[in-house]
């Protein structure tokens, strides 16, 4: 028979071998025997944590012949071919090869085949996070409205990447990296079962090494059975390249006795066997975390070194030669000198250009606040102090004609340069009532249909209306046909029409005359409010 992997032959075949997630594994079980199913789960978690494992057990509670149950029997035909990895009816994918948009419409299309002599048919994808784009947005509608003999499991060591659009059509469930004491518990079992001599301090290493993956402690634990019939401490610390546990004690009390012959000899030899000093570091810590409850007059020291050693272990992640690093750490925590804040050299030089470039836009903003700060009391101080606007039409009229200036800077401030430009053109003659009746001469009939257009009109008015405190409507005359009303002499009589409305300036003939009068003013008018100049005009016919 071949041989199989520990991590693959001791996979927990029921909910109640599976250990470290008891608030999952009580979760799925009331689901299965209320009947409570979801059509899609999500198991995230880092690696090694049992996501799989229980994605297999879910789909032998759903297709036992005793289920849907909690307890499936394992001898049933689904319960095998389940456990063997041969059942037709629970199709397990990985997602980082089959990620492709042409493999989800693969899928979809079996999605709709019944299972065979089961209930349901389970389609479990492994690093569901590798699916592209297009391949999710395949897959929504068939995950929001599956057919009724289907599940989906995902699981995923990254659920960060998946769009929230199939996050929301999911059951989620978090798996936790295992406890190191869960760890050396399935251990102790595996090694009961399989009939190997460890020592309780060696499962102890390995779970710690696992860093809460319980399929890496079991390679790791295989690994250590092949080496040695009699797994101890030195062979977990052989077998991955660590220091042993004594060297790590002996190098702590060297540090605190400050003995740096014995502190740099350890560093030495254990560089020259080839140790992970990083580990070893890390493992140092450990050891003088455990001498401060043991000693709490050194508290200080311990910390001290501690935070040396911490800063040193995150420097050697980039170093080409560690062992210098942890030497000069030892020196610093043997000789007293302390921390430099916490900081490399080269975080302390970033710092300091964070501080000085800070400094400079500080001074950036505060200069930029004065600028801002001078025009607006310049224009505050030029700003004319106009009087309340007087109530009757005449005073009315007066006040418009003495101040239209004083509007049309209001328009500009607003930014309504094309509706100051059109107005300029014109000269307020009349208030009558609500409106505020402008005149144009002949010769500026586009200006005075340009701010009759609802789109400068309106503007103007709401302008118009803040500044003389009252809501009025804008009313365009030409200039003979308000002379003829009247308008234009009240206007006169009220105040130096000149200097409120200035007359129009001569136009210099600059280019040949054309029949065509209207196209001649159009043309004239364009320039003037648009900027350019007349290349060429159409002959004359």
């Amino acid at each position: 028979m071949a041989y199989v992997s520990l991590y693959r032959k001791w996979r927990p075949q029921s909910f109640q071998d599976v250990v470290g997630q008891e608030g999952i594994v009580a979760a799925l079980k009331n689901s299965l025997d209320t009947g409570r199913i979801s059509h899609a789960y999500l198991f995230a978690g880092p690696r090694g944590t049992g996501k799989t494992t229980v994605a297999r057990l879910l789909a032998k509670g759903l297709n036992c012949q005793e289920g849907p149950t909690s307890e499936p029997c394992g001898t049933c035909g689904e319960c095998a071919t389940i456990a063997a990895g041969t059942s037709l009816n629970v199709i397990e994918i990985d997602g980082a090869s089959n990620r492709r948009i042409e493999d989800v419409r693969e899928l979809r299309g079996q999605v709709d085949f019944t299972p065979i002599n089961a209930r349901f048919k389970v389609y479990i994808i492994d690093e569901v996070h590798m699916l592209t784009t297009e391949a999710f947005n395949a897959l929504l509608k068939t995950l929001e409205e599956p057919p009724a003999h289907v599940v989906f499991i995902f699981a995923t060591t990254d659920p960060n990447r998946l769009p929230a659009t199939i996050l929301s059509r999911v059951q989620r469930y978090d798996f936790r990296r295992f406890a190191e004491h869960d760890i050396v518990s399935r251990l102790t079992r595996v090694c009961e079962l399989e009939g190997f001599a460890a020592e309780p301090e060696a499962l102890a290493v390995v779970a710690e090494h696992a860093a809460g993956s319980m399929r890496d402690a079991l390679s790791i634990l295989e690994k250590c059975a092949a080496f040695a019939q009699n797994i101890t401490i030195d062979t977990v610390a052989e077998v991955l390249g660590i220091a042993p546990w004594e060297q790590i004690a002996r190098f702590t009390q060297a540090l605190m006795a400050r003995d740096k012959g014995t502190a740099l000899t350890l560093i030495d030899n254990l560089y020259d066997q080839g140790r992970d000093l990083a580990h070893f570091a890390r493992s140092v810590m450990k050891q003088l975390r455990e001498g401060i409850l043991e000693d709490m007059d050194k508290e200080r020291e311990y910390l001290q070194a501690i935070e040396v050693l911490a800063q040193t272990i995150r420097e050697m992640r980039f170093a080409q030669d560690p062992r210098i690093l942890l030497e000069v750490a030892a020196l610093k925590i043997m000789s007293g000198a302390p921390v430099a804040a916490g900081h490399s050299p080269e975080v302390g030089r970033l710092e300091e250009k964070v501080r000085t470039l800070e400094q400079q836009v500080a001074s950036l903003q505060a200069q930029l606040a004065r600028q801002r700060r001078v025009p607006q009391t310049e224009e505050k101080s030029a700003a004319p102090q106009r009087q309340p606007v007087p109530a009757s039409d005449e005073e009315s009229t007066a006040f418009v004609v003495d101040n239209w200036l004083d509007f049309l800077s209001r328009l500009r401030a607003e930014r309504l340069v094309q509706c100051e430009a059109f107005l300029k053109e014109g000269r307020p003659v009349e208030v009558k009532g609500d409106a505020v009746i402008v005149a144009f001469p002949r010769d500026r009939g586009f200006h005075k249909a340009s701010i009759e257009q609802a789109d400068h009109r309106e503007p103007t008015q709401r302008v118009l209306s803040k500044w003389l405190g009252r809501k009025v409507r804008l009313e365009c005359v030409f200039q003979d046909e308000a002379e003829a009303s009247g308008g234009a002499s009240k206007a006169r009589e009220t105040g130096d029409a000149e200097e409120a409305a200035p007359a129009a300036k001569p136009e210099k003939q600059t280019q040949p005359e054309v029949v065509d009068a209207a196209s001649d003013e159009f043309l004239r008018a364009s320039m003037e409010t648009f900027g350019g100049k007349i290349i060429s005009k159409p002959k004359e016919k």
